[in-house]
């Protein structure tokens, strides 16, 4: 819970304590107890901004004052025992309930910082390919020269939460909070000059994913000098929002693929993996032409070190991508199964697989990624997140302890991550050594198999 939330809570302190209250300060106490939970909560209210899991307490305290200004102006000072004791237990019961809901199932998560040297900027763009009559949202995060105030994790916090809560069959508003998460970048910041150009990641998120779900990696691979474009799948995120209001809501059917049908391997590949495979290359495309006049990033953009990874159905389409666009050098799959020809073909370039310890419990993602390491015509590694689940290796952890794989802890654990991605993009697009990566490197926070 945020910190002004908490003040709120504990000002129903004196709420509770009115039964054992010796009669001599009753009416003193009366008073207290009716403002403190009502200027805590406006004052909680302008600060921070409201939340629906705090909802109850607003009623509580406002029904608080109501009740309790009615005692005081008729001259009253005492309330009876019995029904004082009964009041301050309902009460307790409703505020332990919200802190509970507010605080613990459903926190205002801090996001991990980044750990590098730059400061970190980030832009949002729509793209419009059209060629393919298609348009897509992307954000780009960068290395800054200076840092600004901290951006919002999405500037369409509804159209996120009903996208997410259409998926569980549940009412977006209960992810109402989510407006009030923050990232460490700054909107529209200077990029940084030294050590440009810079190399340049592309990332896709998974099946009904969006492209915020990884921002504390994509943050922290910007703040050590990476341009990262994060792309949101139209049609297959949970949602896409575009400048206009638009917002596009997962439809695999417009992607010829029934609404009533449970999309199989053989649809996917035929009518989805080509379609996240153009959308990649496109933005490929794109950032040569943004390096060529673009006013925030023309000149520096190193267009000759470019690599894809991502997560999920994601992570297959940056695999794939790699096989076939020799400008990609280096691709990264977290804990995705393989589609297209990838399944059967070796790739060209150096990968690195992350699954999860979840995924590495079922035969057949266990032989693709056995035979895809095993055919590999580049250097290719295997590593298994401990504890962790499909999700592990993207924010959801954070967002409620429910999600949390037992053993897994979330910002341990997308630490890692980010250590190792930078390890892999670092030696494979920068030629910088490293000990990290491989069985003989001796580190024990990954297992790596293979």
């Amino acid at each position: 819970m945020r910190p002004l939330e908490w003040l709120f809570v504990l000002s129903f302190i004196p709420v509770l304590l009115m039964p054992v209250i010796p009669q001599r300060w009753r009416h003193n106490w009366l008073i207290v107890s009716a403002v403190l939970p009502t200027v805590m909560g406006i004052l909680h209210l302008i600060v921070e901004g409201w939340r629906i899991q705090m909802i109850p307490l607003y009623i509580i305290a406002l029904v608080i004052l109501v009740s309790r200004t009615a005692i005081v102006l008729r001259g009253e000072s005492r309330v009876k025992r019995t029904r004082g004791i009964v009041i301050s237990i309902l009460s307790a019961m409703i505020i332990i309930g919200c802190v509970i809901g507010a605080g613990w199932l459903l926190p205002v998560i801090t996001l991990p910082k980044p750990t590098g040297p730059y400061a970190v900027g980030i832009i949002d763009r729509e793209l419009v390919d059209e060629e393919r009559g298609r348009k897509l949202m992307v954000s780009i995060w960068y290395p800054a020269a200076e840092r600004g105030e901290a951006a919002p994790l999405t500037h369409y916090p509804d159209e996120v939460a009903n996208g997410i809560g259409n998926l569980f069959g549940l009412p977006g508003i209960g992810l109402q909070h989510m407006r009030y998460f923050m990232v460490d970048a700054s909107e529209n910041a200077p990029v940084a000059i030294n050590n440009m150009p810079f190399p340049i990641l592309v990332f896709s998120h998974g099946m009904v994913g969006l492209r915020m779900q990884n921002s504390p990696t994509l943050q922290d691979l910007a703040s050590w000098g990476y341009v990262v474009v994060a792309i949101d799948h139209t049609d297959a995120a949970a949602v896409t929002v575009f400048p206009n209001g638009e917002a596009r809501y997962y439809d695999l059917a417009k992607f010829s693929i029934s609404s009533n049908d449970e999309p199989d391997k053989v649809s996917m590949d035929e009518h989805v993996m080509p379609v996240w495979i153009a959308d990649q290359r496109f933005v490929y495309d794109t950032l040569e032409k943004w390096q060529q006049g673009d006013p925030v990033f023309s000149g520096k953009l190193d267009l000759t070190r470019i690599g894809s990874f991502g997560h999920s159905f994601g992570g297959a389409t940056a695999v794939e991508v790699c096989r076939i666009d020799t400008r990609c050098g280096a691709a990264v799959d977290m804990d995705g199964g393989l589609y297209g020809e990838a399944a059967s073909k070796p790739a060209v370039r150096p990968l690195m697989l992350m699954s999860s310890t979840d995924s590495n419990q079922y035969p057949e993602p266990i032989a693709e990624w056995s035979k895809m390491i095993e055919i590999a015509g580049a250097d290719a590694y295997w590593l298994e997140l401990p504890n962790s689940g499909h999700l592990s290796f993207t924010i959801t952890p954070l967002l409620s302890p429910i999600l949390v794989p037992d053993g897994f802890d979330p910002q341990v654990g997308l630490r890692t991550v980010d250590k190792y991605l930078r390890a892999f993009f670092d030696k494979y697009l920068r030629g910088k050594e490293t000990t990290l990566l491989g069985s003989e490197s001796g580190q024990t926070d990954v297992r790596w198999i293979q």
